[in-house]
């Protein structure tokens, strides 16, 4: 990997989705809760009104898309069908092969917004990126990488809980 500002490097260790280096905060990243996750833990809730450990992945998804669209300047958009910004329909159910299907694509959004990230120009970090925003590329750059851990660590408490009531 290219030598990269260490503001910018400092965000791509948390969202890296190699296993070339592990996150600097000592927790899983998202892509490694979910290895081994089942559809049935995977949509197991542990109240009606809470979100799914599914639900919270595609949420990561849709926010690194968003990003990764914003910082390469290509819109591609998710293809998840949502009922608000950001969060899928819920689900009491989920085949193997849609889980597959959607674990591939958080997957491959994840390797987008590393690609992105990685490939951003250093000297643009403290200007606005894409449109409607004032806000640095630093800050998007950081930000998402704050989301996607504090969801993350969602995801590890619903997989314990999923696994300690024998789902």
């Amino acid at each position: 990997m290219t030598e990269l500002h260490p503001r910018i490097q400092t965000a791509l260790v948390s969202i890296d989705p190699t296993k070339e280096r592990p996150a600097h905060h000592g927790a899983p990243t998202a892509l490694g809760v979910l290895r081994g996750v089942k559809p049935a833990v995977a949509v197991w809730r542990p109240y009606p009104e809470a979100n799914n450990i599914r639900e919270i992945a595609l949420h990561i998804a849709t926010h690194e898309n968003a990003l990764a669209n914003r910082l390469s300047g290509k819109i591609l958009l998710v293809g998840v069908k949502q009922h608000k910004f950001g969060w899928t329909l819920r689900l009491d159910a989920l085949s193997d092969e849609q889980w597959k299907s959607e674990l591939e694509l958080i997957r491959t959004i994840h390797e987008r917004l590393a690609a992105a990230v990685a490939g951003f120009d250093p000297a643009l970090i403290d200007q606005p990126v894409g449109k409607n925003t004032n806000k640095p590329a630093i800050l998007f750059i950081h930000g998402i990488a704050e989301h996607s851990l504090y969801h993350t660590a969602q995801m590890e408490m619903l997989k314990t809980l999923a696994g300690q009531q024998g789902v």
